[in-house]
C-alpha cells in the first residue's frame, strides 16, 4: 500500500454572534472604556492636577467628579462587557449587572452627598444623575435587545 499525501484540514472557529445582545454589550463596554480613559486625559478632565486615587477635585467635562479609582473601575467594567459579549446569555447578564451597578452607585452616591460632609469617594449630583440615567438606559437597552434576540432565535 502506498501512502497518500494527507491534505491539511482547516479548522474554522464558529462565527461570532453578531446578534443584538452581543452588539449592545460591546457598545456598552466600548462606551465605558472610552469614558474611563477620558477621565485620565488632561484638558477633557478639568482641574487635572487635583486628580487623586479617591477623593478628587477633578471633573470630566467640568461637570462630573472623577478619580483614578473610578476611571479604573469604569474601564474594567467596560472590558468585562466586551469580554462577555460573545455569548448572548453572558452578554445579557453582564450588561444587566452593569446597569444595576451604575444605579447602585447613583443611590450610594446620593447617600454620601447628602449624609457626609466630606465623602472619601468623589460624588456629586451630576455624577449621581449620570450613573442613574446611564444605568437605566443600559437596563432598557438590555431588555430591548433580549426581546429582539428571543424573537429572532426563539430562546436566550
Amino acid at each position: 500500500m502506498s501512502a497518500s499525501p494527507s491534505t491539511p484540514v482547516a479548522i474554522e472557529a464558529p462565527p461570532a454572534d453578531n446578534g443584538p445582545i452581543a452588539k449592545f454589550a460591546r457598545a456598552v463596554g466600548a462606551l465605558l472604556i472610552v469614558l474611563g480613559v477620558l477621565q485620565l486625559v488632561p484638558g477633557v478632565t478639568s482641574n487635572y492636577g487635583e486628580l487623586e486615587a479617591w477623593g478628587s477635585g477633578a471633573q470630566l467635562f467640568g461637570l462630573f467628579t472623577v478619580s483614578v479609582t473610578g476611571a479604573v473601575v469604569t474601564m474594567t467594567v467596560g472590558a468585562l462587557c466586551v469580554a462577555f459579549s460573545g455569548s448572548p446569555r453572558q452578554g445579557h447578564k453582564t450588561v444587566v449587572w452593569t446597569g444595576l451597578l451604575l444605579i447602585t452607585a447613583a443611590v450610594g452616591g446620593a447617600g454620601l452627598v447628602f449624609n457626609s460632609p466630606n465623602p472619601e469617594l468623589p460624588v456629586d449630583d451630576a455624577t449621581n444623575w449620570l450613573h442613574l440615567l446611564l444605568g437605566l438606559a443600559i437596563l432598557v437597552g438590555s431588555k430591548v435587545t433580549k426581546e429582539k434576540y428571543v424573537k429572532e432565535k426563539g430562546v436566550l
